[in-house]
């Protein structure tokens, strides 16, 4: 019979970082839309995410991508 060897528990091996390039990804409507008119925290809000990132601007950019940086959180 073979031994288990034990492993402490570290929590952050559930932690996982997702950013805005993750929600668009998913989501490729998000592409789509200009973020000079449209506010990307109430668009991925929809989709239960919220952004994070203290550096998000709301209408600083047009392209999604110029936010992929940004860091989101699951709404639950």
């Amino acid at each position: 019979m073979k031994e288990k060897t034990k492993k402490a528990f570290n929590p952050n091996d559930f932690f996982t970082t997702k950013r805005v390039e993750d929600v668009a990804t998913a989501f490729e409507q998000l592409k789509l839309l200009d973020y000079k008119k449209v506010n990307l925290a109430d668009e991925i809000t929809k989709y239960n995410y919220e952004i994070t990132s203290k550096e998000y601007v709301p209408f600083e950019f047009s392209e999604i991508e110029a936010y992929y940086t940004l860091e989101v959180d699951t709404i639950v």
